[in-house]
């Protein structure tokens, strides 16, 4: 694995010092991405007997689904929000495999981002190692706003419960492919820099 020596000493430092602390912060969002639908499905799971005034709601919102424990009100007359407990074990398997999926895509994304950024931090900016984190990011940024979408679709069929809120795929998609394409000319412009050097 390379570093950019045609870099200055002190624009390696900035970069550096820019991507450790985004790196810190990726990795909490990670951290958040896989514990968050992780508690979500046990509960959606496993809690099966409830009572009292509090309940917990399952709902679909602009990155999938989403749990929500509170009063009957505010929700009771919402059809976005769909009782956990009005639901059986089917439709509860169907939640729980929807919700993994959107998480998944989610968790794939801040893998490649994170990976993106560690390089950064030690230095390595030009590699071919950063171009394929690169591609990576935006080909699972697509993926990810098409299963959303899916997703979104089916758990509306399943439960006939209209989304909470709708994330824009389109636009989703459209810069994930700037993002592959943008990766893509960066290799071809490091393999015709490489090229050079050897000419010369």
């Amino acid at each position: 694995m390379s570093t950019v020596t045609d870099a200055s000493p002190r624009a390696l430092a900035r970069i550096r010092a820019c991507s450790r602390p985004l790196t810190v912060l990726i990795s909490v969002a990670l951290a958040l991405a896989v514990l968050v639908p992780a508690a979500e499905i046990v509960v959606v799971l496993f809690c099966f007997h409830q009572s009292g005034a509090v309940r917990a709601f399952v709902s679909f919102g602009g990155w999938g689904v989403g749990l929500t424990i509170g009063g009957i009100g505010p929700y009771s007359h919402n059809p976005a929000f769909v009782a956990l407990n009005s639901l059986d074990l089917q439709l509860r398997l169907t939640v729980a495999v929807l919700a993994a999926l959107c998480a998944a895509g989610s968790i794939l994304v801040l893998v490649q981002l994170r990976a993106l950024f560690s390089l950064y931090s030690r230095g390595v900016v030009f590699a071919a190692d950063n171009v394929a984190r690169m591609k990576k990011f935006g080909l699972w940024l697509v993926v990810t706003a098409i299963v959303v979408n899916v997703s979104g679709r089916l758990f509306a069929r399943a439960l006939g419960a209209p989304a909470e809120a709708t994330a824009n795929a389109a636009m989703t998609v459209i810069y994930g492919v700037m993002i592959y394409v943008i990766a893509h000319v960066m290799a071809l412009a490091r393999e015709a820099d490489l090229e050079r050097k050897e000419f010369v």
